[in-house]
């Protein structure tokens, strides 16, 4: 091969390789321009995505506050539908914000007595965090106004308060042994001691054994001191120590007027005491639970009175009231 030719075949390979750099080169801007024109995509895609986001954020933030609102105004079924507006976005997810949420409206649905949609919305909330005490004690609200005690003492929650509950109806039926049982173990359980504590001493009363009630309201007034219904039941108890009680089992020893009450939950004078509040909500209701409210109507008010014929008889009368939620 002559000098010539390979000169020839050199600068074919070198035009040959410039070509390829020149391609390559294409390649590489066209790969760039796509990477900028994707960055640029992005970063748009981005600005909308948080600007739809925040707004989406302000106006779940409005529809909570505007069912707050509504609920403080008592205008529950209008508050419900805010709040769930509120969740509309949330497609079953449960977070911090839906949980705020979620609490408000168990707390309206149970506001407007539509126990068993309360009871859901606790329930939702149980499947996220089964060991809540709040949300066990919302399901067990709903079940006691819905007259289900057993079920709601299988949650462990306010047993105290529930065992006062049944033991009312149990004293209102006369079945004092099954009342005091009832007692027994609500005070096993640590709450509404006081409440308990009363109506032991009720129980023991209409069972017509005035030595144990009047113990036993000598130790409540101790404990908690003594309002005028305690200050009549010990003035009357007093006064049968040492008489032997006319008693027939049947709740009218140491008991005239009926319609009178010591109840586990509310009395006519609304004497209150004790109680617990309402947990699982944050929205600041100011109700409570009251595990029981005692007090007397007046003139008919438990001690030792005279009747017309100079003779004294106990006025003391008991009948359950209502749970206030």
């Amino acid at each position: 091969m002559t000098g010539s030719e390979r000169r020839i075949i050199e600068d074919e390979r070198a035009r040959t390789r410039a070509r390829a750099r020149k391609k390559r080169r294409r390649r590489q801007r066209k790969i760039l321009l796509g990477i900028f024109c994707l960055l640029i995509l992005l970063l748009i895609g981005g600005i909308v995505f948080a600007v739809s986001r925040h707004r989406r954020e302000k106006q779940k933030q409005e529809f909570l506050k505007a069912g707050v609102g509504l609920l403080e105004q008592e205008s529950y079924e209008e508050a419900i539908a805010r709040l769930d507006d509120a969740l509309q976005w949330s497609q079953e997810k449960i977070g911090e914000f839906e949980t705020t949420v979620l609490l408000y409206r168990a707390d309206a649905e149970f506001r407007l007595q539509d126990y068993d949609a309360a009871q859901n919305t606790y329930t939702l909330l149980m499947d996220q965090d089964p060991e809540n005490a709040d949300y066990k004690k919302g399901v067990a609200l709903c079940l006691i106004e819905k007259g289900d005690y057993d079920a709601a003492l299988s949650y462990g929650v306010m047993d105290g308060y529930i065992c006062n509950l049944k033991a009312v109806e149990q004293i209102q039926a006369g079945e004092y042994d099954a009342a005091l049982e009832l007692i027994e173990r609500g005070k096993a359980a640590g709450d509404s001691l006081q409440d308990l504590s009363f109506n032991e001493a009720v129980a023991w009363e209409n069972k017509g054994d005035f030595a144990k009630a009047l113990e036993l309201f000598e130790a409540y007034a101790a404990q908690y001191g003594a309002d005028d219904t305690v200050e009549r039941e010990l003035a009357f108890l007093r006064s049968r120590q040492g008489n032997v009680p006319e008693a027939d089992g049947s709740g009218e020893s140491g008991s005239g007027s009926e319609g009178d009450n010591v109840s586990g939950a509310a009395s006519e004078s609304g004497t209150e005491t004790g109680g617990e509040s309402v947990s699982g909500s944050p929205a600041e209701s100011g109700e409570s639970v009251s595990g029981a409210q005692a007090g007397t109507g007046g003139e008919d008010a438990s001690g030792s009175e005279e009747n017309a014929g100079g003779e004294e008889t106990s006025s003391s009368a008991y009948s359950a009231g209502q749970a206030r939620g």
